[in-house]
């Protein structure tokens, strides 16, 4: 980590707001890093061991995550350290959570989906209940608090329209698809088609591993077979599936999005044994499932699979810094505050008055920014390694002009 990030991450977060469920064993924390331009921003998670450091990082982490893709404002992240029974418990915990915060979700934070909380069946309905329009409205009232209140109003009615905007791509538009449910794995995608294309290359028979296979890694692995990568490995929670010649990713990612996938269904999918699993020949390894999955053991893995370029969908996918030091040395790592930063690029670009509300305009911005990021840092670091290295440093200087 560079110096400058290292002072980063070590400062106190501005505000951090703790919670104890009356009704259950969850714990809560609600992290402004900053309200940076009178706002922040931050997806919920919930999931059993979720720590106060944990959200704090990953504040951190959005507001750097901001800095690349806009609007200028600080980052903050909701965590719930929970282990829900079933739907109904997950949210009757969230709805007592998202109360509990009401008051800066209406003046100064947004937030959206993370893991185990989906945006639009969870945070959308139960912020609604509240009597908050779009869960960036908190964003939208603080950010833009010099403008009238008919203008933030056009602008969180841009957000409510954009994000359900239902995909053009036919496959995923018969899975109902909207830009909430596929921004930041194109988002992904899209940065390594932009790196790639730098190195004279393109993602056509490049051989792709993906870990996750919710909305961030599922969308990845379609839009990467779509660019005529052959998607050889897929890794789950309880199950993986492989094929060296090219996995059926759009009918896994139907079945899988719909809750009808069986693993009798697809003859390369078993379920993990205690041997654990020899990770087929590939080229590029998107981790889309939580943070800090990737340790020494995983990295070897890797390194003996062929992996050269790592884009994660995950935010900080490293165990530990000093893994993510040497996984920049050997293999091209794209930084997560980048690959994964489609969605804040979707708000960020539905809050600007008067822009163009279709899917296929916010897909073409993401698109865009990514290579707009991606050329930036190719440029300052022409080699394949240390790439993440020379994106800290570009991020940090931009933090640092924001202030200014």
């Amino acid at each position: 980590m560079t110096r400058g990030l290292k002072t980063f991450f070590r400062k106190e977060p501005e505000k951090i707001i703790e919670w104890h469920d009356s009704e259950s064993p969850a714990r809560g924390w609600l992290v402004f890093n900053s309200l940076r331009g009178g706002a922040a921003g931050g997806g919920t998670r919930m999931k059993p061991g979720c720590t106060k450091k944990e959200v704090i990082d990953l504040a951190k982490t959005m507001e750097i995550k901001f800095a690349i893709s806009g609007p200028a404002i600080g980052g903050a992240k909701s965590g719930i350290d929970y282990r829900f029974r079933d739907e109904e418990d997950k949210r009757s915990v969230l709805r007592r959570w998202y109360k509990h915060i009401e008051n800066e979700l209406k003046q100064c934070y947004g937030t959206g989906g993370d893991q185990n909380v989906d945006f639009t069946t969870d945070v959308v309905p139960l912020l609604q209940e509240l009597g908050i329009q779009h869960p960036q409205e908190g964003i939208v009232r603080g950010h833009y608090a010099h403008l009238s209140k008919e203008i933030q109003d056009k602008i969180i009615f841009q957000l409510q329209k954009g994000v359900l905007e239902k995909i053009e791509d036919p496959y995923l538009r018969s899975m109902n698809c909207t830009i909430a449910d596929v921004a930041t794995g194109f988002g992904v995608v899209e940065v390594i088609k932009a790196f790639l294309a730098l190195k004279g290359d393109t993602l056509q028979g490049k051989r792709v591993i993906v870990e996750g296979l919710g909305n961030v890694g599922g969308a990845a692995a379609y839009y990467a077979h779509a660019q005529g990568a052959r998607v050889v490995g897929i890794l789950e929670y309880s199950w993986y599936s492989i094929d060296a010649g090219g996995l059926s990713v759009p009918a896994i990612y139907k079945d899988f999005r719909e809750q009808t996938f069986d693993l009798h269904m697809y003859p390369e999918a078993h379920l993990y044994s205690a041997e654990g699993v020899t990770l087929p020949h590939a080229d590029i390894f998107i981790p889309a499932a939580t943070s800090a999955t990737i340790d020494m053991r995983r990295l070897k893995k890797l390194a003996d699979a062929g992996v050269t370029i790592i884009a994660p969908g995950a935010n900080n996918p490293f165990v530990k810094e000093r893994i993510l030091r040497i996984a920049d040395k050997q293999f091209s790592v794209l930084a997560d505050f980048v690959t994964n930063a489609g969605m804040a690029r979707t708000f960020s670009y539905l809050m600007r008055p008067n822009v163009v509300v279709d899917a296929s305009s916010i897909l073409n911005d993401i698109s865009t920014c990514m290579s707009d990021v991606v050329s930036e840092i190719v440029e300052r670091e022409k080699s394949s390694f240390g790439l993440l290295t020379v994106a800290e440093e570009m991020v940090i200087a931009r933090l640092s002009r924001i202030d200014e």
